[in-house]
């Protein structure tokens, strides 16, 4: 995961954390997502206006990287359970 998000990563312009952080998302969905984003945000920025702009960066790929990831793994999913069927 880690060297398929990397590679990716390059690709689309994102750092290698950043594309890392963003395949994460995978494993944790959403609600740990909003709050790992938010306790970061808390503990990197020093006044409200970098909270600000770093929550702003961050929130909005990690979001659609978690809702994208779980919608096709549970379509894959899904699929191979009709199957059983």
């Amino acid at each position: 995961m880690a060297a398929a998000s990397m590679t990716v990563g390059k690709f689309l312009g994102y750092s290698r954390s950043m594309a890392f952080d963003l395949s994460l998302t995978a494993l944790y969905g959403f609600p740990p997502n909003y709050i790992l984003t938010d306790e970061a945000s808390k503990a990197l920025a020093d006044s409200p206006e970098e909270y600000d702009f770093l929550m702003d960066q961050m929130l909005p790929k990690m979001l659609i990287g978690g809702f994208t990831s779980v919608t096709i793994v549970s379509v894959i999913i899904a699929g191979f359970f009709a199957k059983l069927l």
